[in-house]
C-alpha cells in the first residue's frame, strides 16, 4: 500500500514544478531544514543499500520516503538525487512487473527534471541535456520494447540536440528502435537508411576525435619518456588505455550497426529505395551524399545510380566528398590515373573516415600503376589519419610480397616476406579486429620463407638482423620456413 502511494505521489511531481523559484538549492525556512534532514537520511540509507549490492531485502522504505521528499521539494539539492533515484526506480521496475509502465513513467519524469535543473554537468561545466535524454530513451527501450516509438522519438531528439554526447548504448538503442518503427509500418524504409548514415557519421566522428587524442597522448608520452618523467609516463599510459577502450567501444557499436543494417542493405534494395528518392529530388545534395556514401560502403558502386549521383553531386557542389565518389567510379573502371586525381582531392575532407578511405584508395591506385614506393607513402599517410586501424600495414605487407620478383638471390628475394610478416604483426598489435586477415597473410607469407638449409648455405643464421634492400629499405629478422 505504501508503494502504491509512493508511485502516485511521484508521478504527480510535475505539479510541483510550478512552485516559485527557491531561495537556495535547499529551499528556505522550514523547507530548507526539512530538505537537509531528508537528504542526509536518504543518503545514509542509500549507502547501506548500495553496500548490500541493491539486494531486495536491504531496501528501506525510510530511504524511499526521504528521497521522495527531496525530489519533490528541493530538486536542486544535488545531482545525486537523480542518479540515485534512477537506481531506486529501476529496482521497482524490475520487482513490480505489473506496475512496470507506471514506474517507467516516473523514471522518465526523473530524467526530465534532471535535465531541467542540471542542464550543465556540475563537475565539467559542459552541457549534458542530450546525454540525459539519450539515457532516457535507452531506459524506455530497455525496460519495455513495446514502447519503441516513444524511445525512438526521445533518442531522435537527443541526436538533434548534440550527437557528440551520445554513448554507444544510446546509439545502439536508437537504431534498434528505428528498425522497430519500420517493421511496424510507422516509418518508411528510407528512415533506416537515413538514421544509419546519421549514426555512422556520429561514430566516425567519435573515432576520429579519439584517434587524434591518441596521437596527442602518444606524443606527450614520448616527450615524458625523453625527459625521464616516470610519473608522467604512467599517467599517459592510463589515459591511452582509457582512450583505446573508448575507441574499441565505438568500433564495436559501429560493427553492430553494420550488422543490424545488413538485412536492409542489399545493393538491389538500396538502389531501389535511393532511385525513387533521387527521382523525387534530383538536386538534393544531402541525399546525393547519402547515396554515394552508403553505396560505396556496401560495395554497390558498379550501379548506374552511383555514377549518376556522383556526377550530379560534383556538378551541384564540387567538394572532397564528390571527388571521392568519382574516384571510386574511375577506380572500378580501372582508370587509375584519373581515380588518383580525384582521390587526391578527396583527402582534403574534414571527415576522418572519408579521409582515411581516400588515402587508402589513392595508395591502391599507385599500387595498380606499379608505383609501389609511392603507394607505401600513401598508406603510411592513411595510418597517420587513423592510427587505430591496422589495414594500412596489411596493404604495405601486400606491397612487399608483391615485389619479391624485383629482387634476385635466394635470400634477397625471400627477405621481402619477412618484412611483410612484420607489417602483419604490427597490424594485429594495434587493431585486433583484423586478426583473421592478418593471420591468413602471415600463414601465406611464412610458407615463402627460405629453408634452414638455404639460410645456412648463404652464411646467415635464424634470428639474425637483415637489411632488405631496394625501395623497401627496412631492417627485419631472418626466419626459416617451418
Amino acid at each position: 500500500m505504501k508503494m502504491k502511494r509512493f508511485l502516485m505521489i511521484a508521478v504527480m511531481v510535475g505539479m510541483a514544478m510550478s512552485v516559485s523559484a527557491q531561495d537556495s538549492k535547499y529551499g528556505h525556512g522550514e523547507d530548507s531544514v526539512a530538505c537537509v534532514t531528508n537528504l542526509s537520511m536518504y543518503r545514509e540509507y542509500f549507502k547501506q543499500w548500495e553496500a548490500a549490492k541493491y539486494a531486495p531485502e536491504s531496501i528501506s522504505m525510510e530511504m524511499v520516503n526521504a528521497w521522495r521528499e527531496v525530489f519533490l521539494k528541493c530538486p536542486r539539492a544535488s545531482q545525486f538525487v537523480y542518479t540515485n533515484g534512477e537506481k531506486i526506480m529501476e529496482y521497482f521496475i524490475r520487482t513490480n512487473p505489473k506496475d512496470k509502465d507506471a514506474y517507467i513513467d516516473t523514471l522518465c519524469l526523473l530524467m526530465d527534471t534532471r535535465a531541467q535543473y542540471f542542464p550543465v554537468d556540475p563537475k565539467t561545466g559542459a552541457s549534458q541535456v542530450a546525454n540525459i535524454m539519450g539515457r532516457k530513451g535507452l531506459l524506455i527501450y530497455t525496460y519495455n520494447k513495446n514502447r519503441y516509438e516513444e524511445a525512438y522519438n526521445v533518442l531522435k531528439d537527443a541526436v538533434a540536440l548534440d550527437p557528440s554526447q551520445l554513448q554507444g548504448a544510446y546509439i545502439d538503442a536508437y537504431f534498434k528502435a528505428t528498425i522497430d518503427m519500420v517493421n511496424n509500418n510507422k516509418a518508411e524504409k528510407m528512415t533506416i537508411i537515413n538514421v544509419y548514415q546519421e549514426l555512422s557519421e556520429v561514430l566516425d566522428n567519435n573515432i576520429g576525435a579519439l584517434a587524434e587524442t591518441e596521437t596527442e597522448l602518444q606524443t606527450a608520452k614520448e616527450e615524458a619518456e625523453a625527459a625521464g618523467d616516470a610519473d608522467a609516463v604512467a599517467g599517459f599510459d592510463k589515459q591511452l588505455e582509457k582512450n583505446e577502450k573508448n575507441i574499441n567501444i565505438n568500433k564495436g557499436v559501429k560493427n553492430n550497426l553494420d550488422n543490424l543494417f545488413q538485412p536492409f542493405a542489399s545493393c538491389e534494395d538500396l538502389i531501389k529505395v535511393f532511385s525513387a528518392k533521387m527521382a523525387e529530388t534530383p538536386d538534393d545534395v544531402t541525399l546525393l551524399k547519402r547515396i554515394t556514401t552508403i553505396l560505396d560502403k556496401k560495395d554497390c558502386t558498379d550501379s548506374k545510380l552511383f555514377l549518376d549521383a556522383a556526377v550530379k553531386l560534383n556538378e551541384l557542389e564540387p567538394s572532397p566528398e564528390a571527388s571521392y565518389s568519382l574516384g571510386v567510379k574511375f577506380f572500378k573502371d580501372k582508370k587509375y590515373s584519373d581515380a588518383a586525381t580525384f582521390f587526391e582531392q578527396a583527402t582534403k575532407t574534414e571527415n576522418n573516415d572519408r579521409k582515411y578511405r581516400a588515402y587508402r584508395n589513392l595508395g591502391m591506385c599507385y599500387q595498380n600503376m606499379g608505383s609501389l614506393s609511392r603507394a607505401r607513402d600513401i598508406f603510411r599517410r592513411a595510418a597517420q589519419v587513423d592510427p587505430t586501424n591496422g589495414e594500412p600495414y596489411l596493404l604495405i605487407a601486400m606491397l612487399y610480397a608483391e615485389s619479391s620478383k624485383q629482387f634476385s638471390g635466394e635470400i634477397e628475394s625471400k627477405a621481402v616476406f619477412w618484412a611483410a610478416v612484420d607489417k602483419c604483426i604490427k597490424a594485429k598489435s594495434i587493431d585486433p579486429s583484423i586478426n583473421d586477415r592478418a593471420n591468413s597473410l602471415i600463414r601465406s607469407y611464412s610458407a615463402a620463407f627460405p629453408s634452414m638449409e638455404t639460410i645456412f648455405f648463404n652464411d646467415y643464421s635464424e634470428g639474425q638482423s637483415f637489411q632488405v634492400g631496394g625501395w623497401i629499405g627496412e631492417s627485419t629478422t631472418i626466419r626459416a620456413k617451418k
